[in-house]
Protein backbone atom coordinates (compact mmCIF):
# COMPACT_ATOMS: atom_id res chain seq x y z
CA UNK A 1 0.00 0.00 0.00
CA UNK A 2 2.19 2.65 1.10
CA UNK A 3 5.09 1.37 -1.68
CA UNK A 4 2.00 2.29 -4.42
CA UNK A 5 1.08 5.72 -2.83
CA UNK A 6 5.01 6.49 -2.59
CA UNK A 7 4.60 6.80 -6.50
CA UNK A 8 2.05 9.71 -6.11
CA UNK A 9 3.45 12.02 -3.70
CA UNK A 10 4.34 15.68 -4.14
CA UNK A 11 7.01 17.05 -5.08
CA UNK A 12 10.14 21.26 -2.30
CA UNK A 13 25.74 31.94 -1.66
CA UNK A 14 26.10 30.49 1.58
CA UNK A 15 24.06 31.15 4.67
CA UNK A 16 24.59 30.64 8.12
CA UNK A 17 24.25 26.89 8.64
CA UNK A 18 21.56 26.73 11.30
CA UNK A 19 17.92 28.29 12.36
CA UNK A 20 20.12 29.12 16.08
CA UNK A 21 23.10 31.25 14.48
CA UNK A 22 20.35 33.37 12.27
CA UNK A 23 20.74 36.55 14.50
CA UNK A 24 16.92 37.35 14.88
CA UNK A 25 16.42 40.80 13.61
CA UNK A 26 13.33 43.42 14.39
CA UNK A 27 11.14 43.19 11.71
CA UNK A 28 9.36 46.29 10.79
CA UNK A 29 5.69 46.21 9.71
CA UNK A 30 5.44 45.43 5.68
CA UNK A 31 3.26 47.53 3.65
CA UNK A 32 0.18 45.74 2.26
CA UNK A 33 -0.36 46.05 -1.36
CA UNK A 34 -3.02 48.12 -1.06
CA UNK A 35 -1.19 50.56 0.60
CA UNK A 36 1.12 50.53 -2.41
CA UNK A 37 -1.64 50.94 -4.29
CA UNK A 38 -2.77 53.59 -2.01
CA UNK A 39 0.36 55.69 -1.74
CA UNK A 40 0.60 55.41 -6.00
CA UNK A 41 -2.71 56.73 -6.40
CA UNK A 42 -2.27 59.27 -3.87
CA UNK A 43 0.42 60.40 -4.94
CA UNK A 44 -1.15 60.34 -8.69
CA UNK A 45 -3.94 62.49 -7.43
CA UNK A 46 -1.92 65.01 -6.18
CA UNK A 47 0.47 65.30 -9.79
CA UNK A 48 -2.88 65.79 -11.45
CA UNK A 49 -4.26 68.48 -8.39
CA UNK A 50 -0.76 70.64 -9.09
CA UNK A 51 -0.90 70.41 -13.17
CA UNK A 52 -5.08 71.27 -13.13
CA UNK A 53 -3.73 74.29 -10.03
CA UNK A 54 -1.67 75.72 -12.52
CA UNK A 55 -3.47 77.46 -15.22
CA UNK A 56 -5.73 79.00 -12.98
CA UNK A 57 -3.11 80.44 -11.56
CA UNK A 58 -1.80 82.02 -14.57
CA UNK A 59 -5.04 83.10 -15.77
CA UNK A 60 -5.37 87.15 -15.90
CA UNK A 61 -7.07 88.96 -12.70
CA UNK A 62 -9.53 90.20 -15.02
CA UNK A 63 -10.34 87.06 -16.64
CA UNK A 64 -14.41 86.70 -16.54
CA UNK A 65 -15.20 83.78 -14.13
CA UNK A 66 -17.99 81.24 -14.51
CA UNK A 67 -20.97 81.66 -12.82
CA UNK A 68 -21.94 80.07 -9.60
CA UNK A 69 -23.14 76.84 -9.71
CA UNK A 70 -26.05 75.93 -7.13
CA UNK A 71 -25.17 73.24 -4.92
CA UNK A 72 -26.57 69.70 -6.18
CA UNK A 73 -29.18 68.34 -3.41
CA UNK A 74 -28.51 64.69 -1.57
CA UNK A 75 -29.85 61.58 -3.82
CA UNK A 76 -32.40 60.75 -1.27
CA UNK A 77 -32.02 57.72 0.30
CA UNK A 78 -33.75 54.73 -0.25
CA UNK A 79 -36.38 53.74 2.36
CA UNK A 80 -36.14 50.42 2.30
CA UNK A 81 -32.65 49.39 1.50
CA UNK A 82 -30.47 47.87 4.11
CA UNK A 83 -26.97 49.60 4.81
CA UNK A 84 -24.62 47.14 3.32
CA UNK A 85 -22.55 45.57 5.64
CA UNK A 86 -18.47 46.04 5.54
CA UNK A 87 -16.64 43.62 3.03
CA UNK A 88 -14.44 41.05 4.63
CA UNK A 89 -11.22 42.56 2.50
CA UNK A 90 -11.05 46.09 1.94
CA UNK A 91 -10.89 46.38 -2.18
CA UNK A 92 -7.75 47.88 -3.72
CA UNK A 93 -8.23 51.05 -4.22
CA UNK A 94 -7.73 52.13 -8.37
CA UNK A 95 -5.15 54.16 -9.50
CA UNK A 96 -4.11 55.02 -13.10
CA UNK A 97 -2.67 52.59 -15.05
CA UNK A 98 0.84 52.73 -15.76
CA UNK A 99 2.41 52.56 -19.54
CA UNK A 100 2.88 48.83 -20.15
CA UNK A 101 5.90 47.26 -19.97
CA UNK A 102 7.37 45.24 -23.41
CA UNK A 103 7.81 41.55 -22.77
CA UNK A 104 11.72 40.74 -21.98
CA UNK A 105 13.32 38.93 -24.37
CA UNK A 106 16.77 37.44 -23.07
CA UNK A 107 19.53 35.54 -24.72
CA UNK A 108 20.94 32.16 -23.58
CA UNK A 109 23.67 33.91 -22.28
CA UNK A 110 21.50 36.50 -20.38
CA UNK A 111 19.64 33.53 -18.79
CA UNK A 112 22.73 32.29 -17.44
CA UNK A 113 23.43 35.49 -15.58
CA UNK A 114 19.82 35.67 -14.45
CA UNK A 115 20.50 32.07 -13.27
CA UNK A 116 23.24 32.90 -11.03
CA UNK A 117 22.56 33.59 -7.48
CA UNK A 118 22.53 37.29 -6.74
CA UNK A 119 20.99 38.78 -3.29
CA UNK A 120 17.83 40.10 -3.98
CA UNK A 121 19.21 43.70 -2.12
CA UNK A 122 21.37 43.74 -5.32
CA UNK A 123 18.54 43.13 -8.23
CA UNK A 124 18.01 46.63 -8.00
CA UNK A 125 20.93 47.59 -9.23
CA UNK A 126 20.89 44.63 -12.17
CA UNK A 127 19.80 45.85 -15.60
CA UNK A 128 18.49 42.36 -16.56
CA UNK A 129 16.79 41.73 -13.18
CA UNK A 130 15.20 44.71 -13.37
CA UNK A 131 13.74 44.38 -16.94
CA UNK A 132 12.41 41.13 -15.91
CA UNK A 133 10.78 42.11 -12.75
CA UNK A 134 9.75 45.28 -14.79
CA UNK A 135 7.27 43.33 -17.12
CA UNK A 136 5.90 40.95 -13.74
CA UNK A 137 5.25 44.04 -11.94
CA UNK A 138 3.19 45.83 -14.52
CA UNK A 139 1.47 42.43 -15.11
CA UNK A 140 0.57 41.96 -11.84
CA UNK A 141 -1.05 45.29 -11.51
CA UNK A 142 -2.31 45.61 -14.63
CA UNK A 143 -4.25 42.09 -13.25
CA UNK A 144 -5.45 43.84 -10.45
CA UNK A 145 -6.95 47.30 -12.05
CA UNK A 146 -8.65 44.66 -13.94
CA UNK A 147 -9.99 42.38 -10.98
CA UNK A 148 -9.49 44.22 -7.58
CA UNK A 149 -10.27 40.76 -5.83
CA UNK A 150 -6.91 39.64 -7.16
CA UNK A 151 -4.82 42.25 -4.87
CA UNK A 152 -2.13 40.06 -3.42
CA UNK A 153 -0.81 40.16 0.00
CA UNK A 154 2.49 41.51 0.62
CA UNK A 155 4.34 38.12 0.19
CA UNK A 156 2.74 37.16 -3.36
CA UNK A 157 3.56 40.78 -4.71
CA UNK A 158 6.93 40.70 -3.50
CA UNK A 159 9.57 40.24 -6.19
CA UNK A 160 10.72 37.50 -4.23
CA UNK A 161 7.61 35.78 -4.93
CA UNK A 162 7.48 36.75 -8.49
CA UNK A 163 11.26 36.17 -9.23
CA UNK A 164 9.91 32.12 -8.64
CA UNK A 165 7.63 32.49 -11.48
CA UNK A 166 10.38 33.67 -13.74
CA UNK A 167 13.42 30.77 -12.64
CA UNK A 168 10.27 28.49 -13.08
CA UNK A 169 9.73 29.05 -16.80
CA UNK A 170 13.52 29.88 -17.40
CA UNK A 171 12.78 33.36 -17.47
CA UNK A 172 10.59 33.66 -20.36
CA UNK A 173 8.71 36.75 -19.32
CA UNK A 174 5.25 36.16 -20.35
CA UNK A 175 4.98 32.44 -19.45
CA UNK A 176 5.96 33.74 -15.81
CA UNK A 177 3.26 36.90 -15.44
CA UNK A 178 0.79 34.36 -16.73
CA UNK A 179 1.14 31.42 -14.64
CA UNK A 180 1.21 34.29 -11.88
CA UNK A 181 -1.78 35.88 -12.55
CA UNK A 182 -3.47 32.06 -12.59
CA UNK A 183 -1.89 31.88 -8.78
CA UNK A 184 -3.68 35.25 -7.77
CA UNK A 185 -7.03 33.44 -9.15
CA UNK A 186 -6.08 30.14 -7.89
CA UNK A 187 -5.73 31.70 -4.59
CA UNK A 188 -8.71 33.61 -4.63
CA UNK A 189 -10.97 30.74 -5.55
CA UNK A 190 -9.38 28.74 -2.18
CA UNK A 191 -9.15 31.81 0.02
CA UNK A 192 -5.35 31.35 0.54
CA UNK A 193 -5.22 34.58 1.56
CA UNK A 194 -7.33 34.00 4.43
CA UNK A 195 -5.48 31.23 5.48
CA UNK A 196 -2.08 33.12 4.92
CA UNK A 197 -3.33 35.62 7.48
CA UNK A 198 -4.28 32.84 10.15
CA UNK A 199 -0.94 30.71 9.56
CA UNK A 200 1.04 34.36 10.54
CA UNK A 201 -1.10 35.06 13.42
CA UNK A 202 -0.67 31.67 14.96
CA UNK A 203 3.07 32.09 14.41
CA UNK A 204 3.87 36.12 15.37
CA UNK A 205 7.44 34.83 17.06
CA UNK A 206 8.81 33.89 13.62
CA UNK A 207 6.88 36.23 11.17
CA UNK A 208 7.62 39.29 13.25
CA UNK A 209 9.64 38.77 15.78
CA UNK A 210 12.65 36.84 14.07
CA UNK A 211 12.32 33.36 15.89
CA UNK A 212 13.62 30.60 14.97
CA UNK A 213 10.89 27.91 15.63
CA UNK A 214 7.13 28.12 14.79
CA UNK A 215 4.71 28.17 17.78
CA UNK A 216 1.74 26.72 15.79
CA UNK A 217 3.32 24.65 12.84
CA UNK A 218 -0.01 22.17 12.87
CA UNK A 219 -3.15 24.87 12.69
CA UNK A 220 -5.71 22.18 13.63
CA UNK A 221 -6.34 19.06 14.78
CA UNK A 222 -7.36 17.88 11.35
CA UNK A 223 -3.87 18.97 10.03
CA UNK A 224 -2.43 16.74 13.06
CA UNK A 225 -4.34 13.89 11.78
CA UNK A 226 -3.52 14.35 7.97
CA UNK A 227 0.49 14.36 9.18
CA UNK A 228 -0.45 10.93 11.46
CA UNK A 229 -1.97 9.78 8.18
CA UNK A 230 0.94 11.35 5.81
CA UNK A 231 3.86 11.88 8.29
CA UNK A 232 6.67 14.38 7.05
CA UNK A 233 9.74 16.51 8.88
CA UNK A 234 10.42 19.74 8.53
CA UNK A 235 10.64 21.37 12.52
CA UNK A 236 11.45 19.08 15.30
CA UNK A 237 9.45 19.78 18.90
CA UNK A 238 11.34 22.56 20.71
CA UNK A 239 11.51 23.39 24.43
CA UNK A 240 8.35 25.80 24.56
CA UNK A 241 6.27 23.18 22.84
CA UNK A 242 6.35 24.61 19.12
CA UNK A 243 8.31 23.49 16.08
CA UNK A 244 11.81 24.40 15.50
CA UNK A 245 12.86 24.27 11.52
CA UNK A 246 15.25 21.89 10.26
CA UNK A 247 17.42 23.70 7.70
CA UNK A 248 20.80 22.36 5.73
CA UNK A 249 24.25 23.11 5.82
CA UNK A 250 23.34 26.33 3.72
CA UNK A 251 20.41 27.75 5.07
CA UNK A 252 18.09 25.83 3.11
CA UNK A 253 14.68 24.36 4.78
CA UNK A 254 14.63 20.63 5.25
CA UNK A 255 11.97 18.71 3.87
CA UNK A 256 11.49 14.79 4.68
CA UNK A 257 9.06 12.03 3.77
CA UNK A 258 9.04 8.75 3.73
CA UNK A 259 6.49 8.00 0.74
CA UNK A 260 6.02 4.38 2.37
CA UNK A 261 5.20 5.20 5.54
CA UNK A 262 1.90 6.76 4.35
CA UNK A 263 -1.35 5.22 5.01
CA UNK A 264 -3.86 5.76 1.91
CA UNK A 265 -6.51 4.20 3.77
CA UNK A 266 -6.23 6.52 6.58
CA UNK A 267 -5.71 9.52 3.92
CA UNK A 268 -9.30 8.44 2.73
CA UNK A 269 -11.04 8.21 5.74
CA UNK A 270 -10.46 11.81 6.56
CA UNK A 271 -12.41 12.89 3.28
CA UNK A 272 -11.50 14.77 -0.07
CA UNK A 273 -12.66 17.76 1.47
CA UNK A 274 -10.72 17.76 4.53
CA UNK A 275 -7.38 16.32 3.60
CA UNK A 276 -6.85 18.95 0.57
CA UNK A 277 -7.94 21.81 2.66
CA UNK A 278 -4.96 20.95 5.23
CA UNK A 279 -3.00 20.40 1.88
CA UNK A 280 -3.09 23.54 0.72
CA UNK A 281 -2.63 25.23 4.24
CA UNK A 282 0.83 22.91 4.65
CA UNK A 283 2.04 24.25 1.21
CA UNK A 284 1.20 27.79 1.87
CA UNK A 285 3.16 27.30 5.58
CA UNK A 286 5.66 26.09 3.59
CA UNK A 287 5.78 28.81 1.13
CA UNK A 288 6.03 31.46 4.06
CA UNK A 289 8.40 30.24 5.93
CA UNK A 290 10.82 30.37 2.76
CA UNK A 291 9.55 33.76 1.91
CA UNK A 292 10.94 34.73 5.54
CA UNK A 293 13.90 32.64 5.45
CA UNK A 294 14.54 34.58 2.24
CA UNK A 295 14.07 38.03 3.52
CA UNK A 296 16.55 37.02 6.55
CA UNK A 297 19.30 35.72 4.71
CA UNK A 298 18.72 37.99 1.32
CA UNK A 299 18.79 35.13 -0.87
CA UNK A 300 16.10 32.61 -2.58
CA UNK A 301 16.07 30.03 0.15
CA UNK A 302 14.58 26.82 -0.91
CA UNK A 303 14.42 23.33 -0.04
CA UNK A 304 16.39 20.17 0.72
CA UNK A 305 13.53 17.23 0.74
CA UNK A 306 14.73 14.08 1.55
CA UNK A 307 12.48 11.17 0.20
CA UNK A 308 13.92 7.23 1.99
CA UNK A 309 12.40 5.28 -0.83
CA UNK A 310 12.89 1.98 1.18
CA UNK A 311 9.91 0.34 0.59
CA UNK A 312 8.66 1.84 -2.24
CA UNK A 313 7.53 -0.48 -5.32
CA UNK A 314 7.34 -0.13 -8.83
CA UNK A 315 3.77 -1.52 -9.12
CA UNK A 316 0.94 -0.85 -7.87
CA UNK A 317 -0.97 -3.76 -5.64
CA UNK A 318 -3.88 -5.03 -7.70
CA UNK A 319 -5.56 -6.02 -4.35
CA UNK A 320 -5.58 -2.68 -3.29
CA UNK A 321 -9.19 -1.52 -1.68
CA UNK A 322 -11.10 0.96 -3.02
CA UNK A 323 -10.41 3.03 -0.14
CA UNK A 324 -6.79 2.89 -0.78
CA UNK A 325 -6.93 4.17 -4.08
CA UNK A 326 -9.27 6.97 -3.56
CA UNK A 327 -6.60 7.73 -0.76
CA UNK A 328 -3.71 7.76 -3.52
CA UNK A 329 -6.10 9.78 -5.66
CA UNK A 330 -6.50 12.29 -2.98
CA UNK A 331 -2.96 12.46 -2.71
CA UNK A 332 -1.96 12.88 -6.35
CA UNK A 333 -4.82 15.61 -6.87
CA UNK A 334 -3.10 17.56 -4.51
CA UNK A 335 -0.13 17.28 -5.64
CA UNK A 336 -1.70 18.96 -9.21
CA UNK A 337 -3.20 21.42 -7.04
CA UNK A 338 -0.54 23.14 -6.02
CA UNK A 339 2.44 22.66 -8.26
CA UNK A 340 1.95 25.69 -10.61
CA UNK A 341 1.03 27.80 -6.98
CA UNK A 342 4.05 27.39 -5.71
CA UNK A 343 6.89 27.34 -8.30
CA UNK A 344 10.36 27.12 -7.69
CA UNK A 345 10.63 26.31 -3.79
CA UNK A 346 13.09 23.11 -4.56
CA UNK A 347 16.65 23.34 -3.92
CA UNK A 348 17.79 19.56 -4.06
CA UNK A 349 15.63 16.40 -4.39
CA UNK A 350 17.58 13.61 -2.69
CA UNK A 351 16.40 9.97 -2.81
CA UNK A 352 17.82 7.60 -0.51
CA UNK A 353 17.96 3.83 -0.50
CA UNK A 354 17.22 4.34 -4.32
CA UNK A 355 17.00 1.31 -6.49
CA UNK A 356 19.44 1.25 -9.04
CA UNK A 357 19.64 4.05 -11.49
CA UNK A 358 18.89 2.03 -14.73
CA UNK A 359 15.18 0.74 -13.24
CA UNK A 360 14.60 4.20 -10.54
CA UNK A 361 13.07 6.43 -13.65
CA UNK A 362 9.31 5.41 -12.86
CA UNK A 363 9.93 6.44 -9.65
CA UNK A 364 11.68 9.84 -9.80
CA UNK A 365 8.91 10.48 -12.70
CA UNK A 366 6.27 9.49 -10.00
CA UNK A 367 7.69 11.64 -7.28
CA UNK A 368 9.53 14.21 -8.95
CA UNK A 369 7.61 17.03 -11.29
CA UNK A 370 9.62 17.57 -14.41
CA UNK A 371 11.20 20.89 -14.47
CA UNK A 372 12.97 19.66 -10.61
CA UNK A 373 14.54 16.39 -12.20
CA UNK A 374 18.05 17.81 -12.95
CA UNK A 375 17.94 18.67 -9.31
CA UNK A 376 17.54 15.49 -8.19
CA UNK A 377 19.96 12.90 -6.33
CA UNK A 378 19.78 9.28 -6.34
CA UNK A 379 21.86 7.88 -3.35
CA UNK A 380 22.20 4.01 -2.92
CA UNK A 381 21.88 2.46 0.43
CA UNK A 382 25.44 3.64 1.27
CA UNK A 383 24.33 7.56 1.49
CA UNK A 384 24.63 8.84 4.47
CA UNK A 385 28.67 10.08 3.20
CA UNK A 386 26.86 12.33 0.86
CA UNK A 387 23.75 13.23 2.76
CA UNK A 388 25.41 14.19 5.96
CA UNK A 389 27.64 16.71 3.40
CA UNK A 390 24.14 18.74 2.63
CA UNK A 391 22.89 18.31 5.94
CA UNK A 392 24.40 18.07 9.64
CA UNK A 393 23.30 15.00 11.66
CA UNK A 394 21.78 17.48 14.15
CA UNK A 395 19.15 18.71 11.51
CA UNK A 396 18.06 14.69 10.97
CA UNK A 397 16.42 11.55 12.29
CA UNK A 398 18.55 9.30 13.97
CA UNK A 399 17.22 6.59 10.88
CA UNK A 400 19.36 8.82 9.05
CA UNK A 401 22.34 8.89 10.85
CA UNK A 402 21.24 11.93 12.98
CA UNK A 403 20.84 12.88 15.92
CA UNK A 404 16.93 13.69 16.27
CA UNK A 405 13.84 11.69 17.47
CA UNK A 406 12.22 9.25 14.32
CA UNK A 407 9.32 10.56 14.91
CA UNK A 408 6.16 8.56 12.61
CA UNK A 409 7.70 8.06 9.37
CA UNK A 410 9.51 4.42 10.29
CA UNK A 411 6.92 3.03 12.40
CA UNK A 412 5.85 0.80 9.64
Amino acid sequence: VGGTLARLCLEAPLPPPTMASLTPQPMSPRPTYEEVLRLRAASAKQSAEKMAAAPAAAAPANAPQPPPQPPHPPPPAAASAPAPSPPAVAPAPVAAPAKPVAEPAFTDAEVEVLRTPLAPSEWCGSELHERALAYMRSRRDAAVLADPSLAPTVEMASDLRLWRFLVATAFKGGDAASMYVEALRWRKRNGTDATRKDLRAANPSFFTAGATSLETPLLTEQDAAVFAARPRTFFTKSAGGGGELLLDRAGNLLFIEVPASADAAAVCALGADAFLASELRTQELLQLVLDELSTRQDRLVLMFRVLDLAGVSLTPNPFRSSDVKKGEGLVKAAGKEVRDAYPTTTYKNCLINAPAASIAGPIVAALVPKRSRDKTMLLGKDYAGELHSFVAPSSLPKKLGGELDNGNQWKK
